[in-house]
């Protein structure tokens, strides 16, 4: 007992040591650093990030990559708010005519990380009304429940479930080539967005099909051209500019647009739901696109027409100058949470063979000192 007592001590004591120590010692020597906000601009066709110039005014000023200076005029949709209340909104651009309110309208932006991703959730998905009777969207009613055997409709209030509007979705989907039980549903069941476009949903063989309410009766569409792309991760996006009804990355963590005529356009774009930050930066002329790790972060500059790259850009984060001293005494760090999570588990990070190579020399010479010791009591 007493020898499983000191492993189980020790054992505890080395799990301690390698999750606080390297914990204090990052969070002693950490510098902060913030990248520079970012955004291809349709005036001098270049990405350009967002400085604070020097100085008492301390106004907002743009540079683009080979240093040039500008004002917030080189981002006129980004800031179309703020130069039509200066009356300094251009009415034309690279010879296209352009209002205000198509500014508006063709602005858009969308998040996505790993941390929302990486979540678990139950598998009941609030179901709203796509036809409001009074034109404004309403909290859900129904939600979506789903089984192995197939998608049930449930009233919340009674927490029944509706036996018409379940049957109806069932012929629906079985019409379409549904195959149960669905793998990825995508939505945003909020009354705070211009429309309702439901639920993109894909069943046991990756076909991709969309299920929503329309005046209480339930619908489904398929999307044949998304076949073969083995769907990893579904983004409804919903836009004001009803460009696009969503986005899809495929096994090779492709992004490809979904229109609302069901076509599929694919784009250069990379991205790993489970891994990358996805930030999305849309305006009439070009959609910026960043996607961002712990290293770096990728731009791409789209057409907003048809989605084609137009520029590219990589940014790599500084690496820090200072040796960190855990790589040489520690053979790995234990964390506990993760900001691509939200769960509490044991991960091991952070692997190195100087630290272990190092502790092995330790560890050696300890035992050597205790026999040492040992055999000089012996004589």
């Amino acid at each position: 007992m007493k020898t499983a007592g000191r492993i189980f001590l020790g054992l505890s004591a080395a799990v301690l040591i390698l999750w606080l120590v390297p914990w204090l010692y990052n969070l002693a020597t950490l510098k902060s650093y913030s990248p520079p906000f970012t955004l291809y601009s349709p005036v001098v066709h270049d990405f350009t990030y967002l400085d604070r110039e020097e100085g008492a005014k301390k106004s907002l000023r743009f540079i683009d990559r080979e240093g040039n200076v500008y004002g917030d005029e080189v981002q006129p949709f980004f800031y179309a708010s703020l130069l039509h209340s200066r009356g300094e909104f251009p009415d034309s651009l690279d010879g296209r005519a352009i209002t205000y309110k198509e500014a508006e309208d063709n602005s858009l932006v969308m998040t996505s990380r790993p941390r929302e991703v990486a979540k678990r959730n139950p598998p009941v998905y609030l179901l709203m009304e796509s036809v409001p009777v009074r034109m404004e969207l309403q909290d859900p009613e129904d939600a979506l429940v789903i089984r192995k055997d197939g998608i049930k409709v449930w009233n919340m209030a009674s927490n029944k479930m509706l036996e018409d509007k379940t049957a109806d979705l069932a012929s629906q989907l079985s019409s379409c080539g549904f195959v149960h039980p669905a793998k990825l549903l995508a939505g945003n069941p909020s009354h705070r967005k211009e429309y309702d476009e439901g639920y993109l949903v894909t069943d046991s063989k990756d076909q991709l099909f969309q299920v929503k309410q329309v005046d209480g009766k339930m619908t489904a569409r398929s999307f044949p051209q998304a076949s073969g792309l083995g769907i990893k991760h579904l983004i409804i996006t919903e836009f004001k500019n009803h460009a696009t009804l969503g986005y899809l990355i495929d096994r090779d963590d492709r992004m490809h647009m979904l229109r609302p005529d069901g076509s599929v356009v694919a784009t250069d774009v990379i991205f790993d739901p489970v891994k990358d930050n996805l930030l999305v930066v849309g305006d009439l002329f070009h959609y910026t696109v960043k996607v961002s790790d712990d290293d770096g972060e990728k731009f791409y500059a789209l057409d907003s027409s048809d989605f084609s790259t137009v520029d590219s850009m990589d940014r790599a984060y500084p690496l820090e100058d200072e040796v960190n001293l855990c790589e040489y005494i520690f053979p790995c760090r234990i964390r506990f949470v993760s900001s691509d999570d939200g769960y509490v588990k044991p991960r091991i990070q952070d692997l190195s063979l100087k630290g272990l190579l190092a502790d092995l020399i330790i560890l050696a010479g300890i035992i050597l000192t205790i026999r040492k010791k040992k055999a000089s009591q012996y004589q």
